[in-house]
């Protein structure tokens, strides 16, 4: 068994195949060795999770790679704007390219102390408009490729990331008719990304195409994995362009990435369509293709309806507002036993909000970096690596470590049916201690936003002159991804626990609402205090992130882990979904 747990040559591919008939099974007996031969051949070309691999790594280099130089043209549009006229961008000499990778984004005419407002606003405009339309689409996006299937929605969402970077190139080029007009044309690019679903939309295919193809009980491991791979794409990208631009050497460094990347992308675009594998494939029964009732299929139909154009709209709107909404409706309190309420989902669902809402601190933690220690793209690269590189590191080694030596012990359950002589009995789903494992979810997330908290409060009240200190606790920042997983673990387990196993997919879908409506408030709450006080107090946007996870906290520790539901009252659940139950199995 491999570590995406596809069997091996040593292993039973009876396991890996639960869905096959016995019909398909005794034709596979009675093949031809040619035809094994040939279906050995095609199961090498099916869908496979390590299919994802160049998909995950290219899309998150390719963000890497463009993220500083991001940072640096907000600037150079912002000072446009303060200037009121068309400006060049300032670039390196090719006798430079050898000391500074990127060109530095200050000018003399636009003083940084007033630029940094407008590209603090220019910055959560694109962000806001990208959540906003991200959070409207994805779900329609999601059911599209539920029918349609994955790779579909893979290109859709590739091909926003394309379209975004060609928006840049456009806006940065001096001689166009688009550079004069920057601030208003940058849009665009969130606009076109997020109508295709944007990143939101990408990992959800990313997820689900995993699913598709991967055996029961190998899922968790897998995601955690492609989690980790993200960062270690995103650390390569800096490192990958400042390769390639020490090599190269082109006469203008900036612009080099964006071509660069969108290179990589059309690269990645065509393995997608003629070399990777559909993973999901249409469920046939009698001639006939069976679907499930979607959002998609019914405004689709409200769409067609015969009715005037006016009312059928308003059908269209109150519906998808309806689907939108109704998902949030399931962090509402419900009453167990003797009129007491259950508020563990509630805290779940506040406290994931309020810690996607203190996560906008890290796109204002870039300006304020070039901003106070005045650091080159180059430098504001390295640092971004830094981070993701340290973050894969506790993704893949720190965060399994500790879960394997501290995770609660489970016991396997004999089955009670009789077995043949010979045969061993087999075993059924693991007999779990859920309390105890809801509270090891609630100390690996509450210790984790904890120490989260710390870092950003020591950020602001350490020394404003001190770079080391900024790295150090930024670094100390990273060792917390495990927080978001072990929410998200943290709110199965309650909804387990209140003998609603069932519902674990409407509990994720619900979250991701509040992830999506969360992403869309949070830069503009970051861009207006760091607007308001770079001046004066820079650091107070770091002030605001430690209260917005000190609440997190407090609110994760309210949780019960018994809430005096009985375990004999829990709903069954499948094996897909004790695996949502908790992310450290």
């Amino acid at each position: 068994m491999n570590f995406f747990g596809r069997p091996t040559d040593g292993d039973d591919g009876e396991q890996a195949q639960p869905l096959l008939t016995q019909g398909t099974r005794r034709g596979r007996e009675t093949m031809q060795p040619p035809r094994k031969n040939l279906q050995s051949r095609w199961r090498l070309w099916k869908a496979n999770p390590y299919w994802l691999i160049p998909v995950v790594i290219t899309v998150s280099m390719c963000r890497g790679l463009t993220m500083a130089p991001r940072i640096q043209v907000y600037n150079h549009i912002a000072c446009q704007a303060f200037k009121k006229l068309p400006g060049s961008l300032p670039l390196p000499s090719p006798s430079n390219l050898t000391a500074t990778i990127f060109a530095p984004a200050q000018d003399e005419d636009c003083p940084s102390a007033d630029i940094q407002p407008r590209a603090a606003q220019i910055q959560a405009t694109i962000i806001t408009s990208m959540s906003v339309l991200s959070a409207i689409t994805t779900g329609l996006w999601s059911r599209f490729g539920d029918i349609h299937g994955r790779k579909i929605i893979l290109c859709s969402t590739i091909f926003g990331f394309i379209a975004m970077d060609i928006i840049v190139l456009l806006v940065t080029d001096t001689e166009s008719f688009f550079s004069q007009y920057g601030e208003q044309f940058i849009v665009l690019g969130p606009i076109i990304d997020g109508l295709l679903g944007g990143l939101s939309a990408f990992n959800g295919v990313v997820h689900a195409y995993t699913s598709d193809c991967t055996p029961h009980g190998s899922r968790s491991k897998i995601f955690s994995t492609i989690q980790g791979i993200v960062f270690i794409g995103l650390a390569s990208g800096p490192w990958v362009g400042s390769i390639l631009l020490r090599l190269l050497k082109p006469s203008e460094s900036m612009t080099f990435m964006f071509y660069l990347s969108i290179l990589f992308q059309i690269a990645i675009l065509t393995f997608i369509l003629f070399l990777l594998p559909e993973s999901l494939k249409p469920v046939v029964s009698e001639g006939t293709r069976t679907r499930p009732a979607s959002t998609y299929s019914t405004l689709s139909r409200a769409s067609s309806s015969s009715k005037p154009f006016l009312p059928r709209a308003k059908v269209l709107v109150i519906r998808f507002m309806k689907t939108f909404i109704s998902p949030i409706t399931m962090f509402r309190p419900k009453t167990i036993g003797r009129g007491r309420r259950d508020w563990n989902l509630t805290l779940v669902g506040l406290a994931l909000f309020l810690y996607v809402l203190s996560s906008g601190v890290y796109q204002v933690k870039y300006l304020y970096a070039k901003h106070i220690y005045v650091w080159t793209a180059e430098q504001l690269s390295f640092y971004m690596s830094l981070l993701w590189i340290t973050r894969a590191a506790n993704l893949l080694v720190v965060l399994p470590l500790i879960i394997s030596y501290f995770k609660p012990p489970t016991k396997p359950r004999l089955a009670v049916s009789p077995v043949s002589p010979g045969e061993e009995p087999e075993t059924t789903e693991p007999e779990r201690d859920i309390p105890a494992e809801l509270r090891f979810d609630q100390k690996i997330a509450g210790y984790s936003l904890f120490v989260d908290g710390f870092s950003d409060f020591c950020v602001f009240l350490a020394p404003i002159s001190s770079q080391s200190a900024f790295i150090f606790f930024s670094c100390l920042t990273s060792f917390t991804s495990g927080g978001n997983p072990a929410v998200h673990s943290l709110g199965a387990v309650c909804l387990h626990a209140a003998g609603r196993g069932s519902e674990v997919g409407s509990l994720f879908g619900a979250l991701a609402v509040l992830s999506a409506i969360a992403h869309t408030f949070s830069p503009t709450i970051y861009a207006a205090t760091y607007g308001l006080t770079v001046v004066t107090f820079p650091k107070a946007v770091f002030l605001l992130a430690s209260i917005f996870l000190a609440i997190v906290v407090t609110l994760l520790w309210l949780i019960k882990p018994d809430n005096g539901s009985k375990e004999d009252s829990y709903s069954p659940i499948t094996q897909d979904e004790e695996e949502a139950v908790s992310f450290h199995n």
